[in-house]
Protein backbone atom coordinates (compact mmCIF):
# COMPACT_ATOMS: atom_id res chain seq x y z
CA UNK A 1 0.00 0.00 0.00
CA UNK A 2 1.10 3.59 -1.21
CA UNK A 3 1.61 6.08 1.34
CA UNK A 4 -0.41 9.10 1.01
CA UNK A 5 1.79 12.38 0.07
CA UNK A 6 2.94 14.93 2.50
CA UNK A 7 1.51 17.37 -0.31
CA UNK A 8 -1.87 15.59 -1.01
CA UNK A 9 -2.40 15.19 2.94
CA UNK A 10 -1.48 18.59 3.52
CA UNK A 11 -3.64 19.86 1.02
CA UNK A 12 -6.97 18.02 2.24
CA UNK A 13 -6.50 18.80 5.36
CA UNK A 14 -6.31 22.23 4.26
CA UNK A 15 -9.61 22.06 2.51
CA UNK A 16 -11.03 20.18 6.25
CA UNK A 17 -10.97 16.68 4.72
CA UNK A 18 -10.41 13.79 6.99
CA UNK A 19 -9.23 10.92 5.48
CA UNK A 20 -10.91 7.65 7.00
CA UNK A 21 -9.79 4.90 4.97
CA UNK A 22 -6.85 4.38 2.53
CA UNK A 23 -7.84 1.70 0.14
CA UNK A 24 -4.54 -0.62 -1.14
CA UNK A 25 -4.00 -1.21 -4.87
CA UNK A 26 -6.60 -3.81 -5.07
CA UNK A 27 -9.23 -2.22 -4.34
CA UNK A 28 -8.33 0.89 -5.27
CA UNK A 29 -8.13 -1.11 -9.25
CA UNK A 30 -11.87 -2.45 -8.16
CA UNK A 31 -13.33 1.22 -7.39
CA UNK A 32 -11.89 2.35 -10.65
CA UNK A 33 -12.99 -0.10 -12.89
CA UNK A 34 -16.51 0.56 -11.17
CA UNK A 35 -15.84 4.40 -11.90
CA UNK A 36 -14.97 3.48 -15.88
CA UNK A 37 -17.52 1.32 -16.72
CA UNK A 38 -20.46 4.07 -14.52
CA UNK A 39 -19.04 7.46 -16.53
CA UNK A 40 -16.89 5.71 -19.32
CA UNK A 41 -18.45 2.86 -20.37
CA UNK A 42 -14.75 0.73 -19.80
CA UNK A 43 -13.10 2.97 -21.76
CA UNK A 44 -9.49 2.81 -21.17
CA UNK A 45 -7.27 5.70 -21.14
CA UNK A 46 -4.28 5.20 -23.75
CA UNK A 47 -1.13 4.94 -22.69
CA UNK A 48 0.48 8.32 -21.75
CA UNK A 49 -2.55 10.46 -22.00
CA UNK A 50 -4.80 11.12 -18.21
CA UNK A 51 -7.87 9.78 -16.90
CA UNK A 52 -10.39 12.54 -17.57
CA UNK A 53 -10.14 12.05 -20.95
CA UNK A 54 -13.34 10.35 -20.74
CA UNK A 55 -14.97 13.31 -20.38
CA UNK A 56 -13.35 15.40 -22.93
CA UNK A 57 -13.13 12.58 -25.61
CA UNK A 58 -16.76 12.55 -24.90
CA UNK A 59 -16.92 8.99 -23.28
CA UNK A 60 -19.34 10.50 -21.04
CA UNK A 61 -22.17 12.82 -20.26
CA UNK A 62 -20.75 15.40 -18.08
CA UNK A 63 -21.03 19.53 -17.63
CA UNK A 64 -18.12 21.52 -17.02
CA UNK A 65 -16.45 24.57 -15.29
CA UNK A 66 -19.21 26.93 -12.92
CA UNK A 67 -21.80 25.02 -13.83
CA UNK A 68 -20.00 21.65 -12.93
CA UNK A 69 -18.81 23.87 -9.63
CA UNK A 70 -22.58 24.35 -8.72
CA UNK A 71 -23.75 20.88 -8.55
CA UNK A 72 -20.72 19.37 -7.20
CA UNK A 73 -21.41 21.80 -4.27
CA UNK A 74 -24.94 20.70 -3.96
CA UNK A 75 -23.89 17.08 -3.19
CA UNK A 76 -24.04 16.28 0.55
CA UNK A 77 -20.54 15.59 1.46
CA UNK A 78 -20.76 13.26 4.53
CA UNK A 79 -18.37 11.13 2.46
CA UNK A 80 -16.93 10.92 -0.53
CA UNK A 81 -13.96 8.77 -2.30
CA UNK A 82 -11.34 10.44 -3.81
CA UNK A 83 -8.82 9.15 -6.29
CA UNK A 84 -5.56 10.82 -7.49
CA UNK A 85 -4.13 10.64 -10.91
CA UNK A 86 -3.55 7.33 -11.65
CA UNK A 87 0.63 7.90 -12.19
CA UNK A 88 0.46 9.74 -9.42
CA UNK A 89 -1.03 7.84 -6.33
CA UNK A 90 -1.99 4.48 -7.12
CA UNK A 91 -4.17 4.91 -4.18
CA UNK A 92 -8.38 5.64 -2.93
CA UNK A 93 -9.36 7.73 0.01
CA UNK A 94 -12.45 7.46 1.43
CA UNK A 95 -12.77 11.07 2.90
CA UNK A 96 -15.35 12.97 5.28
CA UNK A 97 -15.98 17.07 5.68
CA UNK A 98 -18.77 19.00 6.44
CA UNK A 99 -18.51 20.89 2.90
CA UNK A 100 -17.79 19.98 -0.27
CA UNK A 101 -14.08 20.49 -0.71
CA UNK A 102 -13.06 22.54 -3.59
CA UNK A 103 -9.76 20.86 -5.10
CA UNK A 104 -9.61 23.59 -7.89
CA UNK A 105 -6.22 24.60 -6.42
CA UNK A 106 -4.38 21.68 -6.02
CA UNK A 107 -3.06 21.71 -9.35
CA UNK A 108 -2.89 18.18 -10.61
CA UNK A 109 -6.14 15.55 -11.70
CA UNK A 110 -8.30 14.74 -8.61
CA UNK A 111 -11.74 12.57 -9.14
CA UNK A 112 -14.37 12.53 -6.33
CA UNK A 113 -17.46 10.55 -6.11
CA UNK A 114 -19.76 9.21 -3.18
CA UNK A 115 -19.65 5.44 -2.85
CA UNK A 116 -22.82 4.85 -4.53
CA UNK A 117 -21.21 6.59 -7.42
CA UNK A 118 -24.34 8.41 -8.27
CA UNK A 119 -22.39 11.57 -9.09
CA UNK A 120 -18.11 12.45 -10.16
CA UNK A 121 -16.46 15.82 -9.95
CA UNK A 122 -12.86 15.52 -11.89
CA UNK A 123 -10.46 18.28 -11.48
CA UNK A 124 -7.84 18.67 -14.07
CA UNK A 125 -4.29 19.92 -14.03
CA UNK A 126 -5.00 21.95 -16.87
CA UNK A 127 -5.55 25.77 -16.70
CA UNK A 128 -9.20 26.30 -18.30
CA UNK A 129 -10.35 23.03 -18.72
CA UNK A 130 -12.66 21.44 -16.18
CA UNK A 131 -13.72 21.00 -13.44
CA UNK A 132 -15.85 17.83 -14.98
CA UNK A 133 -19.10 17.02 -12.98
CA UNK A 134 -20.98 13.96 -14.13
CA UNK A 135 -24.06 11.90 -12.98
CA UNK A 136 -24.80 8.24 -12.99
CA UNK A 137 -28.20 9.17 -14.66
CA UNK A 138 -26.94 10.97 -17.20
CA UNK A 139 -25.08 7.98 -19.03
CA UNK A 140 -28.20 5.82 -19.84
CA UNK A 141 -28.92 7.49 -23.15
CA UNK A 142 -25.09 5.25 -23.71
CA UNK A 143 -26.83 2.21 -22.72
CA UNK A 144 -30.27 2.02 -23.21
CA UNK A 145 -31.66 2.04 -19.68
Amino acid sequence: MRIISEKFQEFLTSQSVEIVEQFDTKTTGELRREWRNTFAFGFRVPSGEVFWHVFTYEHSIYTQGKPALRLYNEEIPTAFLVFPNPRADSTCYFCKAEKMPDFSEYQDDLFVCNRDLDWTMAYTHEEGLGPFYSRKEWQTWYTGT
